[in-house]
């Protein structure tokens, strides 16, 4: 834009300079119209001076001939007109009438826009920006003025929170004071009470000693005088093994023999069926023969038969049954023994079963699992009791029940319950060990119950 402006001004005033020199020229070919020669060369020179100033092709430019007019109408001639403009303009762009293009684009060379478009282009964008700028100072001045506005409000109102704590404080403090005022007052009377109490506990504890020491004197009493019918029963026992029906000894449980015996089906026959009152599925040991049927003197352990079978078809006088186990190179053949502890075809055997047992091998036993080998010796026709009476043929017992660690005295009343059942539970088990041994009836462990009824402890599962 500057450069444009530059040559408009220049080519103005050139033209200017041209209609004037023309003027001057042609005043003087009249005046010297008469030297015709000279005036010729004068014209030639004249013309050659207005072209270095306007060619002949641009003085008819219209904007020319206006500053021609204008220029006449001020009085000036072109080029004083079109210099004085030309001065105007650089005064309003760059603040001084002397500058022309060089100094235009050197003051104008920082500006961004200035050198690719007009200078007012440039101005317009700059003016612009300073709304657009001016306008988000505003925006942001109104942000500020109402976040201080908030401020003030919130400063407000912690003001009043932090009064209304204080306040509170102030009660919870007095409230505290006073608590502490009843608490001390509490304790004055609880220690008064404590004493009282504890008085009372020490004569409570001497009562309970001396009852303690009673008590004592009476089960040492009762205790000797159980001895003493232990011994009477006992003694009494050995007067009517003859004639009373006692279960046989752990040598004699033979309970009946192979009859007969089918080897390429895994079979055999015994002698007893439904009369003699075998039931499906009772399972026997077998022996060679009944010497064989005795525990090991330091163990107490009775020895695995020759093979186990299992009752599978129960006929009147006999019964057909699978072989669960059989020794390599030692068959089972006609004429061995069969014996099953909880059996007799005879009689009802009577056990008492105490114990934790571990019916399904998972080596834990529980209290629960003795109520499967109850189970089994009256679903095979035994009887279980309770009690250690005088008609109890074998006692069989399983593991001792587990004694928990001894509670403190701040321990809960439930964990003092379960040790006391605990503690009773294992002291029936010992009781019931010295009883069988005193009065000779004899002991099956749960072992020793297995190998006489022809079971292995996973086929009781």
């Amino acid at each position: 834009m500057a450069a444009r402006t530059s040559a408009g001004f220049g080519m103005i005033f050139a033209v200017s300079l041209l209609g004037l020199l023309s003027a001057a020229g042609f005043v003087t070919f009249l005046v010297q119209f008469s030297d015709n020669g000279k005036l010729r060369q004068q014209l030639a020179d004249q013309e050659s001076s207005i072209r270095e100033i306007v060619r002949s092709a641009e003085r008819s430019d219209p904007n020319i001939a206006s500053d021609l007019a204008a220029a006449s109408s001020e009085g000036q001639s072109l080029v004083g007109y079109l210099t004085d403009q030309l001065n105007q303009t650089y005064d309003k762009v760059t603040g001084n009438s002397r500058d022309r293009v060089a100094a235009l684009e050197a003051k104008s060379a920082g500006i961004q826009g200035a050198d690719t478009g007009d200078l007012l282009g440039v101005i317009r964008g700059l003016r612009g920006e300073v709304e657009t700028t001016q306008q988000a100072r505003d925006a942001a001045v109104g942000a500020r003025d109402d976040a201080l506005r908030t401020l003030r409000a919130n400063t407000d109102r912690l003001t009043e929170l932090e009064d209304e704590q204080r306040q509170t404080v102030a009660g919870l403090q007095s409230r505290i004071d006073q608590m502490q005022a009843e608490a001390q007052q509490w304790r004055d009377g609880l220690q008064g009470v404590e004493n009282r109490y504890a008085e009372e506990l020490a004569q409570a504890r001497a009562d309970a000693e001396e009852t303690e020491r009673s008590l004592q004197q009476q089960i040492a009493g009762l205790q000797q005088r159980n001895l003493i019918l232990e011994d009477e029963v006992s003694t009494l026992r050995e007067q009517v093994r003859g004639s009373a029906l006692r279960p046989k000894s752990e040598a004699a449980l033979v309970d009946g023999s192979v009859v007969n015996t089918n080897p390429n089906a895994g079979e055999v026959f015994i002698s007893q069926g439904r009369r003699q009152n075998v039931v499906l599925g009772m399972t026997f040991e077998v022996y060679a023969d009944a010497a064989q049927i005795r525990p090991n003197e330091q163990t107490g352990e009775y020895p695995r038969g020759k093979g186990s079978i299992e009752v599978i078809n129960v006929g009147e006088t006999s019964s057909r049954a699978r072989v669960l186990r059989e020794q390599q190179g030692n068959p089972i053949v006609r004429g061995d023994v069969i014996a099953n502890a909880l059996y007799d075809p005879d009689k009802v055997y009577v056990f008492l079963v105490a114990g934790n047992f571990d019916t399904n091998g998972d080596r834990q036993p529980t209290p629960s699992e003795r109520a499967e080998i109850e189970a089994l010796i009256e679903d095979w026709g035994g009887r279980t009791t309770e009690d250690f009476t005088g008609d109890v043929d074998f006692l069989v017992l399983g593991a001792p029940p587990v004694l928990p660690p001894e509670p403190g005295v701040t321990a809960p009343i439930a964990l003092v319950e379960q040790y006391i059942r605990k503690e009773a539970e294992l002291k029936r088990y010992n009781d019931l060990l010295d009883q069988a041994r005193r009065t000779s009836v004899p002991v099956l462990n749960e072992n020793r119950l297995y190998t006489l009824i022809g079971r292995v402890q996973s086929a009781v599962r």
